[in-house]
């Protein structure tokens, strides 16, 4: 599952989840097919990513070998996932589709020579996470036609959130990216800068946050998520087997989508009973 990159197309569709469920956004049937389009659009990118970086250099790392073995039914499903998504492009507005095609040629430089986007480590967590800010966020809004300057609070919270779960994920291949001359926060400046500028970055996320509301249950959905992941960027460390980064760090995305789903779920039915009582 993770080495397919199921895991992370779920994770994506978490984060919409969490746009959904903050802004109330409606059950529609274009709003049903933008979820099958994230998650399938990201399970395509990310295949084609992985499809494309192995080589004679890394063909015999346990990854490789298990792409090259399930080539096939990969192929398979990345064909099927991009018609699909060619399909779901009928959906959205010619500005989402606009920005998605630039999103998603920044995503493709990520890997790609010349540009090669993922050699520059100080950046790298940042674009990631622009990536999916606006994949995630903006789009969601912008499709809904109720993205504000107010808005923009929840987009730079989310922006912080992603950006520290990118820079965490550094400290797995900390040792990696020194011997292939890729310089980052984790490797440059050590572990324990690494995990302060982490948490510096999660303080931002928290006030962006409140600037954004006051509703006490987003408050509390998020200040769950804030002391969940402080304690993430508290315990990290290199040595941690690399199923913790890309399932619990990672998966973080997907924690968050569920917390905001259900907390919010909760909130309307306790006004639904207020209201009936009333």
């Amino acid at each position: 599952m993770v080495y397919a990159n199921v895991f992370i197309s779920v994770c994506a569709l978490a984060q919409v989840i969490v746009t959904y469920a903050v802004f109330s956004i409606p059950v529609n049937y274009n709003n049903t097919s933008y979820l099958a389009f994230v998650f399938l659009s990201t399970y395509l990118q990310y295949n084609v990513q992985r499809g494309y970086l192995v080589n004679q250099t890394n063909l015999n790392s346990e990854r490789s070998k298990w792409l090259v073995k399930h080539k096939k039914p990969l192929l398979l499903s990345v064909g099927l996932a991009f018609i699909t998504v060619l399909f779901l492009c009928n959906s959205l507005s010619a500005t989402s589709i606009s920005i998605m095609v630039i999103a998603e040629l920044i995503s493709t430089f990520y890997y790609l020579p010349p540009f090669n986007i993922r050699k520059h480590g100080y950046l790298k967590p940042f674009i990631i996470s622009i990536i999916w800010v606006i994949s995630c966020a903006a789009v969601p809004l912008i499709e809904n036609n109720i993205l504000t300057c107010h808005s923009a609070f929840f987009l730079i919270a989310q922006f912080c959130f992603i950006s520290v779960l990118c820079i965490l994920f550094d400290i797995k291949d900390s040792m990696g990216d020194f011997i292939n001359g890729v310089n980052t926060y984790a490797n440059r400046f050590g572990i324990i800068i690494t995990k302060i500028i982490c948490l510096i970055i999660l303080i931002i996320a928290g006030f962006s946050f409140y600037a954004f509301t006051e509703n006490i249950y987003l408050l509390i959905a998020m200040m769950s998520i804030f002391i969940i992941s402080v304690i993430t960027v508290l315990i990290s460390k290199e040595k941690h087997h690399r199923f913790y980064f890309y399932l619990w760090v990672d998966g973080l995305l997907i924690l968050q989508g569920v917390v905001f789903y259900f907390i919010i779920k909760n909130n309307d039915a306790h006004l639904g009973n207020l209201l009936h009582n009333l």
